[in-house]
C-alpha cells in the first residue's frame, strides 16, 4: 500500500469505538488484535466513509486504514475550533465544509437578455446551494458591451458581493473555445468551473448533486462532459491547471502532451470510473 493514497482513521473524531471489541476479531483479518490494556478499538464511522472507501486493514491499536484518501478526516483540534452549536452537529458542519466550491464562465453572443437569463439561473442555482458562485468570467469579444455586461453583473452579484466577476475582453475574435477557456482561467480560483454560454440555463441543483457525488456517495468523479460543445462541462480547477488546460503539458522534461484538456483527461481515465456524461450525472 505503500504507493497508494490511504488514510488513517486514529485522530479523527468521526471514528467510532467500542470497549467490547477490544480482545475479539470483528475484522475479516488473519490475526487477532492484541490489546492487552484494554483499550477501545474503532468499530465504524459516524459518516460512513469506512463503508464506502473501505477497511484495507488496522493499525496496532485497532483503527481503520482505510484504502483512499478521506477528505473528512478531522483531529480533535478542529472541534475545539468550533461554536457551541456547532460542535453538537459535527457531522453536518463538516459536509458544509466539504461543499463544492463553483465558478463560472458564460460565453457571451452579443444578446443581453440571454446573458441576464443565464446569470439568473446561476443566482438562482447558487442560492439553493453555497449562497453566491465564488468566480464568475464573462467572456466578450465586442468592447461595446461591456458596460452594460457590467451593469448586469453588479445587478445581479451585487458591487461588493461574495462574487469576484470579471469581465474577459477578446481581442480576437478567431480564436478557439479551447483558448478562451484558457485565458479565462486566469480568473479562476480554488473550487469547480462550469462552462456555459448566454442564452444556457444552469440547473438548480448541480452543485447539489456533485456534493453528493463527492462527499456522500465517494465517487472518484473528476469531470462531466459538456453536453453541447463546451456547454455543461464541469471541472476541478486544481486539475485543469495541473495538466496545463488545453495548453502543452510536459512530463519530466521529456513527455510533451498538447492535446486539449477533456482529451488528456480521458487518457487518464483507469477502471474506475471518473467521467460522466450529463446523463450518468443527472442519474446519480
Amino acid at each position: 500500500m505503500s504507493d497508494k493514497i490511504i488514510t488513517r482513521c486514529k485522530g479523527c473524531v468521526f471514528a467510532i469505538h467500542d470497549q467490547e471489541l477490544a480482545d475479539i476479531d470483528v475484522f475479516d483479518l488473519s490475526t487477532k488484535l492484541s490489546n492487552p490494556e484494554g483499550e477501545k478499538v474503532q468499530c465504524g464511522c459516524s459518516l460512513g466513509r469506512d463503508e464506502k472507501l473501505k477497511v484495507a486493514q488496522r493499525d496496532e491499536d485497532g483503527d481503520f486504514v482505510l484504502e483512499r484518501f478521506c477528505t473528512a478526516f478531522r483531529p480533535d483540534e478542529w472541534v475545539e475550533s468550533l461554536s457551541f452549536e456547532d460542535q453538537l452537529n459535527t457531522e453536518q458542519v463538516v459536509m458544509e465544509e466539504l461543499y463544492p466550491r463553483m465558478g463560472y464562465f458564460v460565453k457571451f453572443d452579443e444578446d443581453l437578455t440571454k446573458l441576464d437569463l443565464t446569470l439568473e439561473s446561476i443566482v438562482r442555482a447558487a442560492h439553493q446551494t453555497q449562497g453566491q458562485p465564488p468566480f464568475m468570467v464573462v467572456i466578450n469579444s465586442k468592447v461595446e458591451y461591456n458596460e452594460e455586461i457590467w451593469s448586469l453583473l453588479v445587478t445581479r452579484f451585487g458591487e461588493a458581493g461574495e462574487t469576484n466577476y470579471h469581465i474577459l475582453q477578446l481581442n480576437d475574435e478567431l480564436k478557439s473555445v479551447d483558448h478562451v477557456i484558457d485565458e479565462a482561467f486566469i480568473h479562476a480560483e480554488n473550487g469547480w468551473v462550469y462552462i456555459t454560454s448566454a442564452g444556457e440555463v444552469v440547473p438548480e441543483h448541480t452543485v447539489d448533486k456533485l456534493h453528493k457525488m463527492l462527499s456522500v456517495d465517494m465517487k472518484q468523479i473528476v469531470a462531466v462532459e459538456p453536453y453541447n460543445n463546451h456547454d455543461g462541462f464541469i471541472f476541478p480547477c486544481f486539475l485543469f491547471k495541473f495538466l496545463n488546460g488545453n495548453n502543452v503539458k510536459i512530463f519530466r522534461d521529456e513527455f510533451y502532451d498538447g492535446r486539449k484538456f477533456i482529451d488528456k483527461l480521458k487518457e487518464r481515465q483507469g477502471e474506475v470510473k471518473t467521467i460522466y456524461t450529463w446523463e450518468e450525472f443527472n442519474a446519480s
